[in-house]
């Protein structure tokens, strides 16, 4: 069998076969409740809309193997790994000026796909709904189709440059901020058109990145529908440009942002060791100084250090970069770049060593393809991080903040996870459409709270009461309603203190009641350590998964709050604890026990601003 066919099924297959084992039948936390429910209903999701994931996700939501939310992943996971065969292509690509053995030149193509493929980095984006792993193969076209294009013998032929223009176009559609840190790498191509006046292959790759740009199309199209979820509601010029431009997500970045530049720019460097190691950070800084010296692989080195080097910088410049793991997925481009330079080291290498010593060559064809066995070091690692093959967390969670309500009750949700997990169960099980559910994290979305009024009416007083109230909720309409339907409150921020005391807690919700009345200290009690015993005994070792961890901090740090409020420091205290056994680095805890603790009147105020 030829090299190359072994090297890329090799490049795919393992991958995938480890995806798919370490993939879950619940979506996860983050964006994966949202992204399976808008995939499966074909609803438009959160700005920038990722309209090709959502294409993507409907069509294995056919897949005829288990749940919708696993479907879902496993188009991810395939993804991932088709982009680690493309990643394996553009590695022999950028190593053909080495003039090296097709055996040992494909060998380290599958080396550079798989030490890629099996970093954490790639391998958690590949087995949860997400759309940063269809991302990861945008990019990975884009790189195969330039370098392919970088290494023609015949420079007037610039079809894969067309190509890449496609690939570009389908990224922007899909997540269009990584795919623009990939664009600085069309620069050589770009320039040999012009100096060349290859001004057809320039229209040519033109239209072509125009026409991955139609799927865009979508968005006002599901727009007009009455869809579930339509997130801006892009049905007009104005709605389309704010949902695409994802304005609502602009903050401070660059020089003036939480974190240092300097601080930044470290953590990049340190996610990097921490998933491929020292040794092909290295290397990859080596063969980029190899590459650029030899004239036979300088234009792929140069569009490798162009993915890597913007693609790194400003991942650093836009803000924080630890404690989400979607930054990951921005870091793709770099970790596929990385992968190919350490690839490039080597066969530089080689190619030294073989030209001072010939007599070697056969030695090094015949242990070829155990180099690529070296990444295979990476896998316990990412495995045990990256798997979510035992993750129940979602739905534990969900049984006990939703399915116990009772019927015909009003949630009022503020935390943007809930909301997705509400719209997941809506959208895969079909659960419990009697609820009414108020997203207050949207509401200010165009179309998004007229759509809400029209369906459910009655809560018509609480949308606009918070809505005209600067994003607070406002205490008098919660109390008419809860008049005439149950009303369970996310405690959040945007809760005013003054409204705890009409907040009766009940598993991770609080009850509204009509009227304020004291706070029964023994009923509460048991009412918060039965919940956290249920939850303990259910998640059992999930309880300190990140974001699951992080979750929970988040109820037992909101419920602390209202219990000092109410008079109830011991309760408090019992609730901090129970949080800091989740995080016990985080640095409000220790402010809040102590302001807890204080004879004073508690003060929730500083503990309320983020």
């Amino acid at each position: 069998m030829r090299p190359k066919v072994i090297a890329l099924w090799l490049s795919a297959g393992l991958p995938f076969l480890g995806y798919v084992l370490s993939a879950s039948g619940f979506a996860y936390w983050l964006d994966s409740g949202e992204l399976v429910a808008t995939a499966v209903q074909l609803d438009i999701a959160h700005p920038p809309g990722h309209p090709l994931s959502m294409l993507w996700g409907k069509a294995w939501s056919f897949l005829p193997v288990g749940s919708l939310s696993f479907r879902v992943a496993v188009g991810q996971a395939f993804a991932s790994a088709f982009a680690s065969a493309l990643h394996c292509l553009a590695t022999a690509h950028a190593l053909r000026g080495l003039r090296l053995d097709a055996t040992l030149r494909w060998s380290l193509a599958l080396f550079a796909a798989w030490l890629s493929a099996f970093t954490y980095a790639l391998w958690f984006q590949a087995v949860r709904p997400e759309v940063y792993a269809l991302q990861t193969l945008c990019v990975a076209a884009m790189c195969e189709r330039l370098l392919a294009q970088a290494c023609r013998d015949e420079p007037a032929d610039s079809k894969p440059l067309a190509s890449a223009a496609l690939a570009l176009g389908l990224g922007l559609a899909n997540h269009h901020l990584t795919a623009l840190l990939v664009a600085p790498a069309f620069l050589p191509a770009l320039w040999q058109c012009l100096r060349r006046r290859h001004f057809r292959s320039l229209t040519l790759a033109g239209v072509s990145g125009l026409l991955g740009l139609c799927t865009y199309a979508y968005l006002p199209l599901r727009a007009t529908h009455d869809l579930p979820v339509n997130l801006g509601t892009p049905s007009n010029l104005e709605r389309f440009l704010w949902v695409v431009s994802a304005r609502v997500y602009a903050r401070v970045i660059g020089p003036d942002a939480a974190q240092p530049l300097a601080t930044r720019a470290l953590d990049v460097l340190e996610l990097w060791l921490e998933d491929v190691g020292l040794l092909a950070v290295l290397g990859a800084s080596i063969a980029l100084y190899l590459g650029l010296r030899l004239r036979s692989t300088r234009q792929p080195t140069l569009v490798l250090a162009l993915v890597w080097g913007v693609d790194a910088a400003f991942r650093a410049w836009m803000g924080p970069v630890r404690a989400n793991p979607d930054i990951l997925g921005y870091l793709a481009p770099s970790f596929l770049a990385i992968g190919s330079l350490a690839a490039l080291a080597l066969g530089t290498l080689a190619w030294s060593v073989t030209r001072e010593r010939p007599a070697i060559q056969p030695g090094l064809r015949r242990t070829a393809w155990l180099w690529p066995l070296v990444t295979w070091l990476l896998i316990p690692a990412s495995f045990e991080r990256g798997s979510l093959r035992s993750f129940t967390a979602t739905d534990t969670v969900d049984e006990l903040r939703r399915r116990h309500l009772p019927a015909r009750s009003v949630v009022i949700e503020s935390n943007p996870q809930t909301v997705f997990r509400s719209w997941e169960l809506a959208a895969v099980e079909g659960d419990r459409p009697d609820l009414q559910s108020i997203p207050l994290p949207f509401l200010r979305y165009p179309g998004v709270a007229d759509a809400l009024i029209v369906r459910a009416p009655h809560v018509s007083e609480v949308v606009d009461g918070y809505l005209g109230a600067h994003d607070r909720l406002a205490l008098a309409p919660m109390l008419a309603l809860a008049r005439h339907r149950p009303v369970f409150v996310e405690l959040d921020t945007r809760v005013a203190p003054e409204t705890y005391r009409y907040l009766v807690p009940e598993a991770l919700l609080g009850r509204m009641n009509t009227s304020a009345v004291p706070l029964d200290r023994a009923r509460t009690a048991a009412e918060l350590a039965a919940t956290d015993q249920q939850l303990k005994q259910r998640l059992a070792g999930q309880v300190h998964e990140t974001e699951t961890a992080r979750q929970l901090l988040w109820i037992h740090y909101m419920q602390a709050i209202q219990l000092g409020v109410l008079g109830q420091p011991a309760l408090a205290l019992t609730e901090l604890a129970r949080a800091r056994d989740l995080h016990p680095e985080e640095a409000r805890l220790p402010q809040l026990e102590q302001a807890l603790r204080a004879a004073r009147a508690f003060d929730p105020q500083p503990f309320l601003e983020f």
